[in-house]
């Protein structure tokens, strides 16, 4: 008897549904591109429980008839497509004929649908894979697809999923990115019937930035004017400089209006802002490239989300030279640049001995006034004694110094030694669960993405164990109420947005408070980093004491050496 079968429809719609359909948002990116390549005018999107409830797509597009409808539910059923020839210029968001087939598999389905030509819809459900019934609807011409009860045919796809706010997180940003790639659509995105965000069609660019993105980022932003080459044309909004973030996720980019991953467009855009943004950090940017579509391939992923283009270098090419053209005419304009200030020396000096909270903090203003090391005589019982002995003979290039110790030379990365002592004190007060925090006289106002919001709420308390305290007054605005002691305030905008995006991206690394607690120290001093220049000698000094107070004196918290140091053997040894 043969082993070998061919599968039954139902089975092989779900396997594909594991490529196609990986959680509630690819979902909603289907229909949403079902809907634009229908040649809709104006797009309603609901969703409840992050979409793992309900899920519902409307348009106003030109609809189907009823054999179409059930036509479209069998797996390669396409009008997008009909030659293999036509995947070397596909100008449409789907092609495959994958989608619909593979959510209606995992999922209860039901499409509602009519043609302006006919005199009534069609309504098809389906349940699990399997047709429920198929009958008349009226209805506005259009289409208007319901998913409910998503993965419940499989239930342990369902274990994958993360939390309702991070799931609708997910969804909420995909709306927003094709919201913005399609000016001239209106989208509506409501979640459990509460308004989430309202994009008229035909606005100007900006305008819908500052709807959907937020004031915040519309006010970060300058207008891109339109470049052209052959076969080639970018616009959008760039960044002013000095304005960065932790990750990519404030820089889209869209081509030919499909919002995609790029490596070439992304390096390109990291590229032109090297020399204005620090080091490890990306530009805030939205930009726009419409090129010929023979020239893009769109077909090397799964879900779409990457691109391949004929001539890489010509695009990374065409991207610098636009952006660079558009920031050198902005050199002139004033505009402020971000640079990451170093931690309060007294923070430094006191390491490992708890500062006392005398006064809340202003907004720009420095922190509350320390206790002197010399006033609390307090060590931690459990890390070895002091090395004594050092005597500090000359700085070398700002950054180390050179030291004669009882037993020969050394060598301190000063940058390095900081990052080591801070880390410890901040992890000694996470591990003791007694964080130093100073309340604000004006609270600090932030606006967040919802993947970062989402972040928020599910990591408050750990990140109240290190000091924080914020009030939610709106969706996604929240107020910063107090800060950790470390961190200054003309910094905790920038610090929160690259931890909330570090969280997102490292979930593993926050699921366990030891984890947690390591990952946020590692974080909070990897903005430390102190030149020699700004240390006086007994500062210096303080340093070197502090550093031999840590359990790991020798390497920064990112393994790096602390010190170098040689006996007298090894330099006679040197000199033969």
């Amino acid at each position: 008897m043969s082993t070998i079968r061919i599968l039954e429809p139902t089975v092989a719609n779900q396997i594909a549904a594991g490529e196609v359909v990986e959680r509630p948002a690819a979902v909603i990116k289907e229909l949403l591109e079902n809907s634009l390549d229908a040649g809709a005018h104006r797009v309603t999107v609901d969703f409840s429980r992050g979409g793992k409830a309900q899920m519902i797509v409307e348009d106003d597009g030109k609809g189907m008839t009823g054999d179409e409808a059930l036509l479209s539910l069998e797996r390669h059923a396409t009008s997008k497509i009909q030659l293999a020839s036509d995947l070397d210029r596909i100008s449409t968001f789907g092609f495959r004929g994958e989608a619909l087939p593979s959510i209606a598999s995992v999922a209860r389905f039901t499409m509602q649908t009519r043609p302006a030509s006919a005199p009534s819809g069609t309504e098809v459900a389906i349940n699990g894979g399997k047709l429920v019934h198929r009958r008349d609807h009226g209805m506005a011409p259009g289409t208007r697809i319901e998913v409910a009860n998503l993965f419940h045919p499989v239930p342990a796809r369902l274990k994958f999923l993360k939390s309702d706010e991070t799931e609708a997180a997910h969804i909420v940003r995909l709306v927003r990115l094709y919201a913005i790639a399609h000016p001239e659509v209106g989208f509506l995105l409501r979640e459990d019937g509460r308004e989430i965000f309202r994009s008229p069609g035909k606005a100007p660019l900006l305008d819908r930035v500052r709807e959907i993105w937020g004031r915040q980022v519309a006010e970060e932003v300058t207008i891109m004017p339109l470049f052209e080459r052959p076969g080639m044309r970018l616009s959008g909004l760039l960044g002013k400089p000095g304005v960065s973030r932790g990750t990519r996720q404030d820089l889209v980019t869209v081509v030919n209006g499909r919002p995609v991953d790029s490596r070439t467009m992304a390096f390109a855009l990291t590229e032109s802002y090297h020399t204005l943004i620090p080091k490890g950090r990306y530009p805030l940017a939205f930009v726009f490239l419409e090129m010929d579509p023979a020239w893009v391939d769109v077909n090397v992923h799964p879900a779409k989300r990457e691109v391949r283009f004929r001539d890489e270098a010509k695009v990374r090419n065409f991207l610098i030279e636009s952006v660079l053209a558009v920031l050198r005419a902005r050199a002139d304009d004033g505009l402020p640049t971000t640079t990451i200030s170093s931690i309060a020396p007294a923070t430094l000096l006191a390491a490992g001995v708890p500062p006392t909270v005398s006064a809340p903090i202003a907004q720009g203003g420095a922190p509350a006034a320390y206790v002197p090391p010399s006033a609390s005589p307090a060590q931690p019982t459990h890390v070895p004694a002091v090395r004594l002995g050092w005597r500090l003979l000359s700085r070398l290039r700002e950054e180390r110094a050179v030291f004669e110790t009882p037993t020969g030379l050394a060598i301190l990365d000063i940058g390095a030694a900081h990052q080591r002592v801070l880390y410890e004190s901040i992890l000694a007060q996470f591990t003791a669960q007694k964080p130093i925090s100073q309340p604000m006289l004006v609270p600090l106002s932030i606006e967040l993405d919802p993947l970062p919001a989402s972040v928020l709420k599910e990591r408050m308390p750990l990140l109240a164990s290190a000091g924080f305290d914020f009030e939610e007054y709106g969706r996604n605005f929240w107020r910063i109420q107090a800060l950790p002691a470390w961190l200054e305030p003309e910094e905790a905008l920038a610090f929160v947005r690259d931890l909330l995006a570090e969280m997102a991206r490292r979930e593993g690394d926050f699921g366990r408070p030891s984890l947690a607690y390591d990952a946020l120290a590692k974080i909070a001093v990897m903005k430390a980093r102190r030149k020699g220049d700004s240390l006086s000698d007994a500062e210096l000094m303080e340093l070197v004491q502090a550093l031999f107070r840590t359990v790991q004196p020798g390497t920064c918290p990112r393994g790096r050496r602390t010190y170098v140091e040689w006996t007298d053997a090894d330099l006679s040894r040197r000199f033969g």
